[in-house]
């Protein structure tokens, strides 16, 4: 995690209080709402579909928190928020109905105990998320964790990705056969290696996947790429999806739809370019010095486990869940432990309890999973029996996590502002479904994975499931009818992983009979031990469509009212908000126009602080004079950085490199902040002032360009 300690940083202190006067300045209608909105995304803040609350999303790096963590966001759940969190696909934790004020207290809290919201949204790199088992699985080829966590610790406030067109996605998995990361499905996927050869560390690499209304799967970029370059190659695409990246068309504007208007082999050949020429810090690398080659058998907790009560091991609950849930560790005598998160909420008083069970049971660790669900690792196999008891006894003993009968769904429209429908209500439609009309297939199709999004962003990554549902509406007699498109046959399988292909449009209130006669039709068609997917992609489209063609059908209102109300919101009208932007990433400029004239004042101000002989503050508002310069031409290209820094490490990049300038600005960046940070005279503040000139001047011509 990032700030482990009990003390907040200076770093992290400054950067709260700074957030706590832009809101202050912001309800005082000093700070604009678009400049605002940039600032609070980049902090994880999402204005809620209920005016006048936020939805906060919170990082959770590789889905690990500690007990102590997992209390910590019990307690701001309760003190700030409505009494529990939710788990995403993403191994982040979303809090709801929190009042704009008490963030920085919140953000605070969180601090002390080791968690940001920093960078949880916005255009940057987001959480960076990895298998929940890695580093306890017996099959994996060695734990990620240390890699993943150099990852995150290097892009966390780094200038390169703060201000990119569009938001990136990483991930890590650490096994063989198995890919509970989703490698495909990122900007970036990294799965461990092991060279033959001669044992070296390294990775398989995809790059450019995503979701979305618009999905791709990764490209294959090598199957072995050494540890030490994972840094200076993620730098080198990160680089280069900023400078070429789309930043007017925002749909358009993730990596993979640059990879497919220069083509792979292009984009290949642009990246490798970069690569030959970024300067490598050393210091990128010296995590890799600490990383254990070996497991560690994990340590006894220091305590008598306790007795499990009478009734467990007679009880056919527990039997069924230790099938299901329950799964050998890296070690003989320990095992994993998948905790089945109903939709993924966790109330606060359950999180507290199973931050005791994890300091009793295991090593006070717990892993959040893309399924929603928590994973916790290295049960002493004797204490299987009373962990089950302790999960039951706070509703957490469901069986099946990670199955056809575990239904992933986000918020959707019950508090995202894009979502259109309830996916959250028809996920409860659904798993009721598991102990009647769905149940007989739970023990056949185990392996079938149901995801529900709210609409087509996919944030519960539907594009990637065997049946995949996305919110959307028909319209009949001049009402809104609540519908989802249907989408079959995808699947996470690393090398082979499938998107799902769209079938049809159906109405909401006939989905689970439409998931009845799916799995009717792969009973009746399915050949030999054919795979549900497979079986889906081979009978095709427009076979289902016409197969379900009667769900199609919708009463008239006077009929049936209740067909046009959405799952779990019966007593409410349905409609699509109309007029109410969503806030996935937000947008890339505020209002205010930058202008050279900004630049021009510093400039004098700097020439009159030299005469005043006060050279250090002349040095400093020369800096800040050539980033107001930069800002101009950056801002026609649809960036606007938050700091001076990436301002001009921004021109650099997108500029510099470009070929728009002249090369002698080429290291800019690091000229520019020698200058700043460096000797102070008088002979180096006339060289910055020619300098500043000089690059003002520039700038000018570049705007002219430009604008042309």
């Amino acid at each position: 995690m990032d700030e482990e300690t009990p003390t907040l940083s200076k770093l992290v202190k400054d950067e709260i209080d700074e957030f706590e006067q832009q809101i202050s300045d912001y309800m005082n209608g000093k700070i604009s709402e678009v400049k605002f909105q940039k600032i609070r995304l980049q902090l994880g803040v999402y204005a809620q579909r209920q005016e006048g609350v936020q939805m906060q999303r919170i990082k959770i790096p590789y889905g690990k928190l500690s007990s102590a963590q997992l209390r910590s966001l019990a307690d701001v759940s309760d003190k700030y928020a409505s009494g529990f969190f939710h788990l995403t696909t993403r191994q982040d934790a979303q809090l709801y109905y929190v009042n704009l004020e008490t963030v920085p207290d919140m953000m605070r809290d969180l601090a002390s105990a080791g968690i940001t919201t920093r960078e949880a949204c916005g255009n940057t790199v987001r959480n960076v998320t990895a298998s929940p088992i890695t580093g306890a699985s017996p099959t994996e080829t060695f734990d990620v964790t240390p890699y993943a966590e150099a990852f995150k610790q290097f892009m966390l406030r780094n200038p390169i990705c703060q201000n990119m067109g569009r938001k990136f996605k990483v991930c890590f998995e650490s096994n063989p056969d198995v890919d509970n990361a989703g490698i495909r499905i990122h900007d970036l996927g990294f799965r461990s290696r092991v060279r033959e050869e001669d044992g070296k560390r390294g990775f398989q690499v995809y790059v450019g996947g995503g979701l979305g209304a618009s999905p791709s799967l990764g490209h294959l970029w090598t199957e072995f790429m050494p540890v030490e370059e994972m840094i200076p190659f993620s730098a080198s695409v990160v680089r280069v999806f900023d400078r070429y990246g789309e930043r007017k068309v925002r749909m358009k504007a993730r990596m993979k739809f640059l990879v497919r208007k220069l083509g792979f082999e292009k984009f290949r050949e642009v990246v490798e370019q970069e690569r030959a020429s970024l300067e490598i810090d050393p210091s990128w690398n010296d995590y890799l010095e600490a990383i254990d080659r070996e497991h560690e058998t994990p340590k006894p907790n220091g305590h008598d486990l306790p007795d499990a009560p009478g009734w467990v091991e007679d009880d056919p609950d527990f039997t069924e869940w230790r099938q299901k849930n329950v799964s050998p560790a890296g070690v003989e005598g320990y095992s994993i432990v998948n905790v089945r998160v109903l939709l993924g909420d966790v109330p606060s008083d359950t999180a507290r309890a199973l931050a005791d069970m994890i300091d009793t049971y295991a090593d006070g660790s717990i892993r959040i999973t893309i399924q929603q669900n928590f994973v916790v690792r290295w049960v002493p196999d004797q204490a299987i029996p009373s962990l089950y008891a302790d999960l039951k006894e706070v509703g957490l003993s469901g069986s099946g996590a990670d199955t056809f009968e575990d239904v992933t769904a986000c918020p959707g429209a019950d508090t995202c502002r894009l979502g259109i429908t309830s996916a959250k209500g028809l996920a409860t439609k659904l798993t009721s479904m598991m102990d009647n009309g769905l149940g007989k297939y739970k023990e056949t199709l185990g392996d079938l994975r149901i995801k529900i999004s709210g609409c087509p962003n996919a944030c519960a990554q539907h594009v990637s499931a065997s049946i995949g549902f996305q919110g959307a509406s028909i319209t009949r007699e001049g009402r809104s009818v609540p519908a989802e498109m249907l989408f079959l046959g995808g699947g996470l399988y690393g090398d082979d992983s499938r998107l799902a292909m769209p079938v049809t449009k159906i109405p909401t209130r006939n989905a689970p009979k439409v998931v009845q006669r799916l799995l009717e039709i792969y009973e009746r068609e399915k050949e030999d031990n054919e795979h549900f997917d497979l079986t889906m992609k081979r009978l095709g489209a427009k076979y289902i469509k016409e197969a379900v063609s009667e769900f199609n059908e919708i009463p008239s209102y006077e009929d049936d009212p209740d067909f046009y109300t959405d799952w779990g919101h019966e007593e409410e009208k349905f409609a699509v908000q109309q007029g109410v932007r969503g806030e996935c990433a937000g947008v890339t400029v505020e209002e205010k126009i930058p202008v050279f004239s900004d630049a021009e004042r510093r400039l004098e101000q700097a020439q009159a602080l030299f005469l005043h002989g006060d050279y250090e503050a002349c040095m400093n508002e020369l800096y800040l004079a050539c980033c107001d310069s930069a800002h101009v031409p950056l801002y026609t290209k649809l960036v606007d950085p938050f700091t001076p820094e990436q301002t001009i490490w921004e021109f650099e990049n997108l500029i510099v490199r470009t070929g728009e300038i002249d090369e002698k600005w080429l290291d800019v960046s690091r000229r520019f902040g020698e200058y700043r940070n460096g000797e102070v005279s008088a002979s180096k503040a006339i060289e910055f002032l020619e300098v500043a000139k000089s690059f003002y001047s520039d700038c000018e011509k570049v705007q002219e360009q430009l604008t042309a």
